[in-house]
């Protein structure tokens, strides 16, 4: 980023998705502005314009595109921070590995898990979301076998995707079938960026 690029700006809500990408701002160590978006203005029209469903977060980067979606976001944000070492080269067999478990965070693991919890507050025990979710879980606990990370030593972008949807089971003790992925989750808590990203994210929200 040159001297004359701004910061990227985060349009935000605290307790929501925003924290992925408050995490990979952290993680990268660069300057960067907020912007709290009140629940009355997600719906206004100058909202709408950053993310036409009236959703957070929106990041707005230094040229002035406005993008949404929260892992398109955190992989741009490793793109254009190459020095933080959260994404491998292009065209990498490592980098193909980041694209796979970005989709498999918010596919396999984040779609069937809320579904569940949801079912879970109805009462429902057995259901095709739990079995997915259950064969995802498994799956990523093989992949972490005797490793730190997905890619091994080096903590990247992927797990601020994976361990993030996965905060969301063990805060309900949904992971005790998988100790590994427990302590995949504690090893992400512990890491000075992810707390002072919470530590911004778990605030009330206005």
């Amino acid at each position: 980023m040159s001297a004359a690029t701004p910061p990227p700006r985060l349009y935000y809500m605290p307790r929501t998705r925003s924290i992925r990408v408050l995490w990979m701002l952290e993680e990268i160590g660069k300057p960067y502005d907020l912007t709290q978006i009140p629940g009355a203005e997600r719906r206004s029209a100058e909202h709408l314009r950053r993310h036409p469903l009236g959703r957070v977060p929106a990041l707005e980067l230094g040229d002035g595109t406005t993008m949404f979606e929260s892992a398109a976001i955190c992989l741009q944000l490793a793109d254009i921070n190459p020095d933080a070492g959260l994404i491998p080269s292009p065209g990498s067999s490592e980098r193909a590995l980041i694209y796979q478990w970005v989709v498999f965070a918010v596919a396999e693991l984040e779609a069937p898990l809320f579904r569940w919890i949801r079912e879970l507050g109805e009462g429902i025990l057995e259901s095709a979301a739990r079995d997915r979710f259950i064969a995802a879980a498994a799956a990523m606990e093989s992949a972490l076998d005797a490793r730190d990370w997905l890619l091994g030593a080096t903590f990247t972008v992927a797990d601020v995707m994976c361990a993030r949807v996965l905060q969301g089971a063990d805060s309900r003790e949904l992971l005790r079938p998988w100790p590994q992925l427990e302590a995949y989750v504690r090893r992400s808590e512990s890491r000075p960026a992810y707390a002072r990203a919470a530590a911004i994210s778990d605030r009330p929200r206005t």
